[in-house]
């Protein structure tokens, strides 16, 4: 009997724990719920979490400047920080989009985020890079568009305006920023992106 109550606990508990997105492959993911799924998109709702995060202000696209942002990042993870100690690579890499800055609105602030993976959230160690730095995400709720292939920046801008029509309604999101998420590395042939809206709450 005893050992009956006991396989019952552990059904329940593996049945409470939410499954990781298979998208995430083997790495921590930031933990959200699903609130609603449309027609093309959905709607989740992220738990506050720590990123490590660098940004840079970009006139046009420049794949030159992404690419030394993502390496600042990196090198944090590799040992670049107050503890040189090597962290899990996590996913997915978020960018947040801020157009329409600067002189005559034609700039756009770029921010790169890695999560903190779970186990080291309360206390990551300081970045030495003192363009990177660590930041806390809220409670954030965000209109999600999915779609597989090469994500670069017109197809992203694509997948934002899509995404926006589904929505069918300005008034849910916030339209000054966009955000992106890639979930592969970049040598991947298949890949899992996402473009994000946060919404009005």
């Amino acid at each position: 009997m005893l050992r009956l109550a006991i396989l019952a606990c552990l059904s329940v508990l593996v049945i409470a724990t939410p499954d990781k997105p298979a998208f995430c492959h083997d790495r921590d993911c930031p933990n959200y719920t699903l609130l609603h799924s449309y027609p093309g998109h959905e709607l989740r709702r992220y738990q506050p979490s720590q990123w490590v995060v660098t940004r840079d202000i970009m006139t046009t696209f420049e794949p030159q400047k992404i690419s030394v942002m993502f390496f600042k990042l990196f090198h944090y993870i590799s040992g670049n920080n107050t503890a040189g100690m090597k962290i899990p690579m996590t996913a997915p890499v978020v960018n947040i989009y801020i157009p329409g800055v600067g002189e005559n609105n034609q700039q756009t602030v770029m921010e790169m985020h890695f999560m903190v993976p779970h186990n080291m959230q309360p206390f990551p160690p300081t970045p030495t890079d003192p363009s990177v730095y660590i930041t806390m995400f809220p409670s954030l709720d965000v209109y999600v568009k999915s779609f597989r292939g090469f994500a670069n920046h017109k197809m992203n801008m694509v997948k934002v305006t899509e995404l926006k029509k589904e929505i069918n309604n300005s008034s849910l999101y916030y339209g000054d920023h966009y955000y992106t998420a890639g979930y592969d590395e970049h040598s991947s042939v298949i890949r899992y992106n996402e473009v994000w809206l946060a919404a009005r709450t």
